[in-house]
C-alpha cells in the first residue's frame, strides 16, 4: 500500500507528460492597418523569435461583506485579468522586431500630431500554445485585444562578446479565453493532421442563452479533441440577451451624445453673451466699455 500513491504519480506523468516552460509557442497578429504596411515575412521571424512568454492570469475582484451578523467575509464583485503580458524575443542586427513594435506603437498615437487612433484599429490577438516533447500543441489560449504598451529598453555593455541582444515588449490586453483542438488527431498521436484549435463555444461574443453539460476531464482527455469543455463547463448566463461589448457600445454612444449636446450649448452660449454685449454697447457705449461709470447718455 506504500507504494500505490507513488505508483499512481508515475501513471498519471508517463499517460499525461508533464509541460515544461521551455516547450512553448507563441504567435503574435499584427492589426489589419500595420500588416498591410510590413513585408510578409517581418510577422513570422518575429514569432520565431519570441523566446519567452507569459500564459497570463484571471482573478476575481471581491469585496467584504459587512453588512452581516457575525464574521465578515468576501463576496464576488467582478473580472479582472493581468496587467500586462511581457513578450521577450531575439533581436536582429538591424533592429527589425523592435521597429516593428515602434511602427504599431506610432500607429496608435501619432510621434507628429499626437492623435489617438480608434481602439478596435489597433487592438490585435495574439495566442500562447504549451507544446509536448514532440512539438504538438497540448493547451492554448487567445489573448484578446493586445497592444504594445511599453517596448524596454536595450542595455549596452563591454564586459560580453559571445551573449545575445534580448529585448521585451509589455503588451496591454482586455481578456484571454482557453482554447480547444478541433479537427486533426490527439496531440499524442504522431503522425495525424495538425488540430486546428479554436475558442470554446461559450466565449465566442455572442448572446449566451443555453446551459452546457459538464463533462469529466480526464474522459475528454482520452477521447481526444471534442466540442466539449473539460473544465468548468456547467455554468448559466443569467441574462440571456447579453453580448459582450453592448454596454460598453451604448454607455461610448451616450457620452458622444452627451459632448455633441454640450458643444451645442457652448456655442448658444456664445451667441447670446455677444447678443447682449452689442445690445449693451449700442444703449450705453462708455459705461460698457469699463469708462464712465455711472454716467447715462
Amino acid at each position: 500500500m506504500a507504494n500505490t500513491k507513488i505508483d499512481d504519480f508515475y501513471a498519471t506523468i508517463s499517460k499525461f507528460g508533464q509541460a515544461k516552460p521551455n516547450r512553448f509557442e507563441c504567435e503574435v497578429f499584427l492589426p489589419a492597418l500595420v500588416a498591410s504596411s510590413a513585408r510578409g515575412q517581418i510577422p513570422r521571424d518575429l514569432n520565431l523569435r519570441i523566446v519567452g512568454a507569459s500564459f497570463p492570469g484571471k482573478n476575481i475582484r471581491t469585496t467584504t461583506d459587512e453588512n452581516i451578523y457575525g464574521p465578515s467575509y468576501e463576496v464576488a464583485q467582478g473580472l479582472t485579468y493581468g496587467e500586462e503580458v511581457t513578450l521577450e524575443f531575439l533581436l536582429k542586427q538591424n533592429h527589425e522586431e523592435r521597429l516593428v513594435f515602434n511602427a504599431w506603437q506610432d500607429f496608435i498615437v501619432s510621434p507628429t500630431t499626437y492623435n489617438v487612433s480608434y481602439y478596435d484599429d489597433y487592438v490585435s490577438n495574439m495566442r500562447v500554445y504549451q507544446l509536448d516533447e514532440q512539438g504538438q500543441r497540448t493547451a492554448g489560449i487567445e489573448i484578446r485585444n493586445c497592444f504594445p504598451k511599453t517596448v524596454n529598453a536595450i542595455e549596452y555593455n563591454m564586459d560580453t562578446t559571445s551573449q545575445l541582444i534580448k529585448t521585451t515588449v509589455g503588451m496591454s490586453f482586455k481578456e484571454w479565453v482557453p482554447l480547444q483542438p478541433k479537427g486533426g488527431g490527439h496531440p499524442s498521436e504522431l503522425g495525424k493532421p495538425r488540430a486546428h484549435w479554436v475558442e470554446y463555444e461559450e466565449y465566442k461574443e455572442v448572446p449566451v442563452m443555453r446551459t452546457n453539460s459538464p463533462r469529466d476531464f480526464l474522459d475528454t482527455l482520452q477521447d481526444g479533441p471534442s466540442s466539449g469543455r473539460a473544465v468548468g463547463s456547467a455554468f448559466v448566463d443569467s441574462f440571456p440577451g447579453r453580448q459582450k461589448g453592448m454596454f460598453e457600445d451604448a454607455g461610448k454612444a451616450v457620452n458622444d451624445i452627451m459632448a455633441a449636446r454640450d458643444k451645442v450649448v457652448f456655442a448658444q452660449q456664445k451667441v447670446l453673451a455677444f447678443r447682449n454685449f452689442f445690445r449693451g454697447i449700442t444703449k450705453n457705449p462708455i459705461s460698457n466699455l469699463g469708462i464712465g461709470r455711472g454716467l447715462r447718455f
